[in-house]
């Protein structure tokens, strides 16, 4: 059989002030004839179908017009929820559409469930974990046996207070294992494919995603999925297999959604054979417009022949002129004309030869506030105002102390 695994379609999303959804509708008019054209048994979206919880009427036309064709390929749909979803709106008629092949899943409603599909070449598990908020779990998920003797009638506070317990400490990884624990345990006796939208550990961020928790309490663990014969993951934007296993993948975002997302897009393509055992193939996406970062000051900018690749796509322009450029971006767009985003950074001849500064959370407060300064100014602070700023600063830092 033949799986193709994307997510993260982020629909109704725009780059700065350019919608995207001519974009976004041509991904989905290619998805529709790669499904077509090598006969997708099971198209799998892995969560952030859309790019808010309560997404624009625009965007909910767009999937379903996608599930609709999609079916109509032959293939059968199954797609979870990520933490951009408002999963009680996309799930809501999940149950009610799975005799139409598209099987919609969110929120914690249907944990511990094992579709088994059926194929030409024979059953096929499916576990579908959608983003999991730890907040938002049942209280009987997290639940081990030593926090509560359910058998004694009079530990009903002591039962109360394990549960108070298990709620502030539960992470995506406790909940996360707790689901796959629910599902049935002889499915790792037969083929199986699990759908996540989860930050695994060793995975590659890009500026796009959003955290799904602070402290580190977000990522899970890889080995929660062994036993799977393939698991196709959502969230992190870039494709790409995690750890050793090319069965553990993200297929990233069909489109970029930030600059930092300069890679090739594709969505993946998954041969399983009857025992499971899987081969899998990149798809590179040939729709939406590329990202490109270009720098120098206005006049460089402006002076030098514009690269082919940069005029056609979505362009930051760093500027590092010393004093403030007027109308920099309508003066770059007769060269770039799908510039977005204006960066000014000026630098002076010894941070040129000095290379890039150290990260912002090791600079020292001097540190921080010449480096304002210098944003803010075009210029370093002179020696008065620098004798100012230092001694604001020791002010405060012994205020602080005091």
């Amino acid at each position: 059989m033949r799986i193709l695994h994307t997510s993260d379609w982020h629909l109704g999303r725009g780059f700065g002030p350019v919608s995207l959804a001519e974009h976004q509708q041509a991904f989905l008019d290619w998805l529709v004839e790669v499904c077509a054209a090598e006969r997708i048994d099971l198209v799998v979206v892995a969560g952030d179908v859309f790019d808010r919880a309560i997404a624009p009427t625009e965007s909910l036309v767009m999937f379903r017009d996608a599930v609709r064709r999609i079916l109509a390929t032959g293939a059968r749909l199954a797609v979870i929820t990520g933490n951009h979803d408002g999963f009680d709106r996309v799930a809501t008629y999940g149950e009610l559409l799975d005799a139409s092949g598209a099987f919609v899943r969110g929120g914690y409603h249907s944990i511990g469930e094992v579709l088994t599909l059926e194929f030409s070449d024979g059953p096929l598990d499916l576990v579908l974990l959608p983003f999991l908020d730890p907040h938002l779990a049942p209280d009987h998920l997290d639940h081990d046996d030593h926090d509560h003797d359910e058998h004694d009638e009079h530990e009903h506070d002591e039962h109360e207070r394990g549960a108070f317990e298990r709620r502030v400490r539960r992470t995506h990884q406790s909940v996360l294992r707790s689901a796959i624990a629910a599902c049935d345990p002889g499915r790792r006796s037969r083929r199986s494919v699990a759908v996540s939208h989860a930050f695994v550990t060793g995975g590659r961020v890009t500026d796009s995603e959003r955290d799904l928790a602070v402290g580190g309490t977000g990522t899970v663990e890889a080995a929660l999925f062994d036993g799977f014969s393939y698991t196709a993951l959502g969230h992190l934007h870039r494709p790409q297999q995690v750890g050793a296993s090319p069965t553990l993948r993200y297929s990233g975002t069909p489109l970029p959604y930030s600059f930092s997302e300069d890679h090739p897009k594709s969505v993946v393509l998954v041969d399983m054979a009857a025992d499971g055992r899987c081969e899998v193939h990149e798809v590179p996406v040939p729709v939406g417009r590329a990202v490109c970062t270009i720098r120098g000051t206005i006049d460089e900018l402006l002076s030098r022949e514009p690269d082919p690749v940069a005029q056609a796509s979505f362009v930051r322009a760093i500027l590092t002129d010393r004093g403030v450029v007027l109308d920099a971006k309508r003066r770059l767009a007769d060269r770039y004309p799908h510039v977005v985003e204006i960066v000014p950074l000026p630098l002076d001849e010894t941070e040129r030869r000095a290379g890039p500064p150290a990260a912002a959370s090791q600079w020292s407060p001097i540190e921080a506030v010449d480096a304002f300064w210098l944003a803010s100014a075009g210029a370093p602070p002179d020696q008065a105002e620098l004798a100012l700023l230092h001694e604001a600063i020791a002010a405060a830092s012994a205020k602080v102390v005091s």
